[in-house]
C-alpha cells in the first residue's frame, strides 16, 4: 500500500462522511472483487498455478486468462479511495462509472462463456500455434543420435533438476549444480542471504517456447514453466510465491539420455560417483571437468517472467476456456496406436478407455474424500504431488470441492508415442459434473451444486514400452502384479507385494494433464 494511500485511509477513518465511505468501501469491494486471484482447483487439473480462467495441474501447461491480475487493480482501488476522499464531487461519478464497467465486462463475459448442452455454432478459432510440427514431435528427433532419448524421461528429470534448482538457490549451493547450471543461471538464482529456504515446490505448468535441434544431436530447448513455492526469509517469515520462468536447456553432441531409473538422481555425468564427489563443475573421484550440457541436460540460463506473491483461493469460481477448441490431432497418432496394438494385440481402443475410465473415476473419488492413497495407484509421481499438494490445502481449509455426477462425455485419441521405455499416449477428455465447494460444516463457499459443468482437457496416459496386457489384467481397483485389493502407499508401492506399480511397467496411469486452451501437442 503506497504511503499516500495510508495516509487517506486514516483520516477516513476519523470522518464520518458517509457518501466518501461509502463510495471508497463499494469501489474497494468491487474492483477487487473482480481483479481477484481464483485458483480454483478439480481433479482432472482445473486448478491454476497463475490465476484467473486458466487452469492447469501438476505436469501440464497453462496460460493466464482474462481473470488474472496484472497487480495494477489493487493501485487503481487505492486512488479511488483517496479521489473520493480528497476530490468527492470528481471522486465518486469516476468511481460509480469503474464500478459500471467492470460489471458489464463481468456481464459480458459470463455471456460469452454460459455452457450450453449443444456444441456451439461457431467455436472459437484455435490460438495460432508457433509449432508446424508439435513441440514433443519435435523432440522426438534426438533419437536418430540418441535411440535412448524418452520425452517422458526428460520431463521426469526436467521437473526433478527444476525442483532442486530451487532447493540449492534457498539454500545458497547452486554452486553444487554447477555441471547442470551454467554460470548465467546461477547468477540468475543467486541468493542475497536473505532466502534461507525455499520448500513446497510444485510445478503446475510447463510449455515448450522454441526448439531447436542440430543434425549432430546437439540441442538448445527453451521451455516456460510455471510453479509455485514457499521462500522462508529472515526476519520476515515465510511467503508463498507464483512464479513463470523461462528456461534455456542445452546439450551437446554425443551427449547420451538418462534411463528411467536416473531420472530422479545427481551423479557424475562422466563416472557416475555421487553427487557429493562433484566440486562445482569438476568430479572428485574421476577428476573429469564437465561444462553444463556436456554430457547431459543442463540449464543455460533463467529468466524470471512473473513473480507475485500469491497464495490459492480455493473458493473462487472460474470460468472454463478452450472447450470449443478443435482438437489438436497429430496425424500420426493412428498409425502409432496401431503400432502398439501390433506388439500387445490384447490392446484394444475399447480397453484403453476403460482404463481412462478407470482413472477418472479414481481421481474423483479420491479429490472429494480429499484422500491421496485413492489417487495414489493412478498417477505417475510428477502428478501426484500436485493433487496431494491441492488435497493438503483443502484439508487445511476445512473445505471439500464436490465434483458430484462427474463423467466422460468422449475420448478422442489426440497423439501417440512410443520410445525405448515407455509407450504414450494422449487424449482429449470431454467430461461433466457438477463443480462446487463446501465447508466441512456443509456451508456453500462457491460454484453451483445445480448445475453442471462442462469441460475438456488432454490427459496423457503411459506405461513401460515392454508391458503386455495379461487376461488378469482388470479395470478395478487390484493391484496389477499381485492382484491384491489395491493399497498404495504414497511412494507407489503395493502394500502385499512392495512392487512399485505407479512407473507404467504395469498398466497405463496418468502422466500428464494438459488444459484446452493451453495444449499444443
Amino acid at each position: 500500500m503506497s504511503p499516500r494511500l495510508e495516509r487517506a485511509l486514516v483520516r477516513l477513518s476519523g470522518r464520518r462522511d458517509p457518501a466518501r465511505v461509502a463510495a471508497a468501501v463499494l469501489a474497494a469491494a468491487l474492483v477487487l472483487g473482480h481483479i481477484a486471484l481464483a485458483w480454483a482447483a478439480r481433479p482432472g487439473g482445473g486448478s491454476s498455478y497463475s490465476g484467473g480462467s486458466s487452469r492447469s495441474s501438476g505436469g501440464s501447461s497453462s496460460s493466464s486468462g482474462s481473470g488474472s491480475s496484472d497487480g495494477g487493480g489493487a493501485e487503481l482501488v487505492g486512488w479511488l479511495i483517496v479521489l473520493c476522499f480528497e476530490h468527492p464531487a470528481l471522486g465518486i461519478p469516476v468511481t460509480l462509472g469503474v464500478i459500471a464497467w467492470f460489471s458489464y465486462q463481468r456481464f459480458a463475459s459470463r455471456k460469452g462463456h454460459e455452457w450450453q448442452t449443444a456444441v456451439a455454432a461457431e467455436p472459437s478459432p484455435p490460438p495460432p500455434s508457433r509449432f508446424t510440427v508439435p513441440p514433443r514431435t519435435q523432440l522426438e528427433a534426438l533419437r536418430a543420435t540418441d535411440p535412448g532419448f524418452s520425452v517422458v524421461v526428460f520431463e521426469d528429470f526436467l521437473y526433478f533438476l527444476y525442483a532442486e534448482m530451487h532447493r540449492a538457490r534457498g539454500a545458497g549451493q547452486t554452486e553444487s549444480l554447477a555441471t547442470w547450471l551454467g554460470e548465467d543461471a546461477r547468477a540468475a538464482l543467486q541468493n542475497d542471504g536473505s532466502i534461507h529456504e525455499v520448500t513446497g515446490i510444485v510445478i503446475g505448468g510447463l510449455s515448450y517456447d522454441d526448439i531447436d535441434i542440430d543434425a549432430d544431436g546437439s540441442a538448445r530447448i527453451t521451455v516456460i514453466v510455471e510453479a509455485n513455492f514457499v521462500e522462508r526469509r529472515r526476519p520476515s517469515g515465510e511467503a508463498r510465491f507464483f512464479v513463470k520462468e523461462e528456461l534455456t536447456l542445452v546439450r551437446a553432441a554425443g551427449a547420451r539420455s538418462r534411463t528411467p531409473d536416473k531420472a530422479r538422481v545427481f551423479t557424475c555425468p562422466n563416472c557416475g560417483a555421487p553427487l557429493a564427489s562433484m566440486r562445482g563443475r569438476q568430479c572428485g573421484h574421476c577428476r573429469t571437468l564437465v561444462e553444463t550440457g556436456q554430457k547431459d541436460w543442463g540449464i543455460e540460463d533463467v529468466t524470471e517472467l512473473e513473480r507475485e506473491p500469491r497464495g490459492p483461493l480455493l473458493t473462487s469460481t472460474v470460468e472454463e476456456q478452450g472447450t470449443n477448441l478443435p482438437t489438436v490431432h497429430d496425424p500420426r497418432a493412428r498409425d502409432a496406436f496401431v503400432a502398439m496394438q501390433r506388439k500387445d494385440p490384447t490392446l484394444t481402443w475399447q480397453r484403453f478407455e476403460a482404463r481412462v475410465a478407470l482413472v477418472f473415476q479414481e481421481l474423483q473419488a479420491g479429490w472429494v474424500a480429499r484422500d491421496p492413497k485413492r489417487v495414489r495407484p493412478f498417477v505417475s509421481d510428477n502428478l501426484f504431488q500436485s493433487q496431494l499438494y491441492w488435497i493438503d490445502l483443502y484439508l487445511r481449509e476445512k473445505c471439500v470441492n464436490r465434483t458430484d455426477g462427474a463423467r466422460i462425455l468422449r475420448v478422442e485419441l489426440a497423439t501417440a508415442t512410443t520410445d525405448a521405455f515407455f509407450d504414450a499416449v494422449t487424449v482429449r477428455l470431454f467430461a461433466t459434473g457438477l463443480d462446487y465447494t463446501v465447508s466441512e460444516d456443509g456451508k456453500l463457499l462457491s460454484g453451483d451444486p445445480h448445475r453442471p459443468r462442462h469441460y475438456s482437457e488432454y490427459w496423457t496416459l503411459m506405461r513401460g514400452a515392454q508391458k503386455r496386457a495379461t487376461p488378469a489384467d482388470r479395470t478395478d481397483r487390484q493391484c496389477p502384479n499381485c492382484g491384491a485389493p489395491l493399497t498404495i502407499n504414497m511412494a507407489g508401492s503395493c502394500q502385499y507385494c512392495a512392487v512399485k506399480v505407479t512407473t507404467g511397467e504395469f498398466d497405463w496411469v496418468l502422466s500428464r494433464i494438459e488444459q484446452d486452451e493451453a495444449y499444443a501437442g
